[in-house]
């Protein structure tokens, strides 16, 4: 009997063991579990990161944030386009440099255009103002080149040579063979040899209002028609004629009629003058 109730008491002590052990490895899968999952709520996996990164990169684009290295590549992007721009508008100064050098040619060559005739049929020619060129001489001048020294005036005088009273219609100059001048522009009107003793001649006309006349000439370098301007060397003085020594003897008509040359010679002083004093 007691044989019989300690293999009982065996059976039951193994049964309760048994079933303890297979409680206990019910229960340890959960705890790992337990374990995992508090793992993953503290210490996020690499995956995890990377979609959070990913979605942080969404939401900058989605509300266009710009970062300082998005900044930094704008700043670099704009220094390149002000470099371009740079170049492009030094370029452009050059082509409007180039344009108005083309442009000032033209307007040159436009005004040298205007100095000549237009061709076109009914066509307006147009023309710049005559430029006058300088005159070698001087528009009055005096018949000597030298201080002029009267000899013997206009007037009734003795004559030198007949020794009677005679009128002079001129001035006698101390010449010695010198150059003679044509003192105003005009033409000439008579050359040759005066027979009442004047010698050889030149006379000019001027403006169809006076006469001058050179005589006791030894050269003479012009003929009748040949226009001449004032300080043209006309002749050479002498002492050809009715004269006792080198000289001019110097006369004017004004219309026609015999003048003073010595006062027509001062008032082509005055005006000669006042010509210097208007050109200054």
């Amino acid at each position: 009997m007691e044989s019989k109730i300690k293999k009982v008491f065996f059976v039951i002590l193994v049964l309760a063991y048994h079933f303890s052990y297979a409680q206990f490895n019910t229960l340890t899968p959960t705890q790992p579990k337990k374990s995992e999952s508090l793992k993953v709520k503290e210490k996020p996996g690499l995956e995890e990161n990377a979609k959070e990164k990913k979605d942080k990169k969404s939401w900058k684009q989605i509300f266009n944030i710009t970062t300082k290295s998005d900044l930094k590549n704008e700043i670099d992007s704009l220094k390149t386009l002000i470099k371009e721009y740079s170049s492009v508008s030094s370029n452009k100064n050059s082509q409007v440099e180039k344009l108005k050098d083309s442009v000032a040619l033209l307007t040159q060559n436009r005004l040298m255009q205007k100095k000549n005739i237009s061709n076109k049929p009914n066509g307006f020619a147009m023309y710049d103002l005559v430029e006058e060129p300088k005159e070698t001489f001087s528009k009055i001048v005096m018949p000597l080149n030298n201080r002029i020294t009267i000899t013997s005036s206009y007037g009734a005088r003795i004559h030198p040579i007949f020794g009677t009273k005679k009128m002079h219609n001129g001035i006698d100059l101390k010449a010695n063979y010198e150059n003679v001048y044509c003192v105003m522009d005009g033409i000439v009107t008579a050359v040759g040899w005066d027979s009442k003793g004047g010698g050889n001649y030149i006379k000019v006309n001027h403006f169809n209002r006076f006469e001058t006349s050179y005589l006791h000439l030894s050269e003479m370098y012009y003929r009748v028609g040949e226009q001449v301007k004032a300080g043209y060397i006309i002749g050479k003085s002498g002492n050809t004629g009715n004269s006792t020594g080198p000289h001019l003897h110097f006369s004017v008509k004004e219309f026609g009629k015999s003048i003073n040359p010595a006062h027509f010679l001062n008032d082509l002083i005055k005006v000669n003058n006042l010509i210097a004093i208007y050109n200054e």
